[in-house]
């Protein structure tokens, strides 16, 4: 049985050579457009971030909450999700579940960042015995910068899919 990867002598192999370039970059150019087509799928919806948004900001904000108030808020935040989750992937049809970059990653740090210290203030108001009502604060933030940055990162991330970054070889 005859390979495209076995060796051949020098004269007849310059054809065969020729032949499989011009299918490696067939076939490069076609993953090319693939990446390009889903990139343009993963369009997140406008109603995605503000509801993401609204979800870590119960995370973010519960903690400051009097009684079982926060145990309810972050109970209804963790059952969100994936109700959330689960509508966005059965509008896109596709789900992306890591950064495909250097960008997208920096983004999503950065968004886990503001949650976390947001929810640490809130913590710190509730131990403080303060009024709950400065957990407004970290709540609104963190809602501001999911919505933000979420669009942010979504465009990063198509950015990345479409035309990833290539290593010099």
């Amino acid at each position: 049985m005859e390979s495209d990867f076995e060796d051949h002598p020098t004269d007849a192999s310059s054809g065969s050579h020729r032949a499989s370039r011009t299918q490696a970059q067939t076939t490069l150019d076609d993953i090319t457009r693939d990446r390009e087509r889903l990139a343009t799928r993963i369009i997140t919806p406008w109603w995605y971030h503000p509801a993401l948004g609204l979800i870590t900001a119960v995370f973010a904000g519960a903690h400051a909450l009097p009684g079982v108030w926060p145990i309810a808020g972050i109970a209804l935040g963790i059952m969100a999700l994936p109700v959330l989750t689960t509508t966005y992937a059965r509008v896109s049809g596709v789900v992306v579940t890591k950064p495909a970059g250097p960008r997208s990653r920096r983004l999503l740090i950065a968004t886990l960042v503001v949650l976390v210290a947001a929810m640490s203030c809130s913590l710190a108001f509730k131990f403080l015995d303060v009024s709950p009502w400065w957990a407004l604060i970290p709540a609104g933030v963190t809602f501001v910068a999911t919505v933000v940055l979420g669009r942010r990162y979504d465009d990063a991330l198509r950015q990345e899919i479409a035309a990833p970054r290539t290593s010099p070889a």
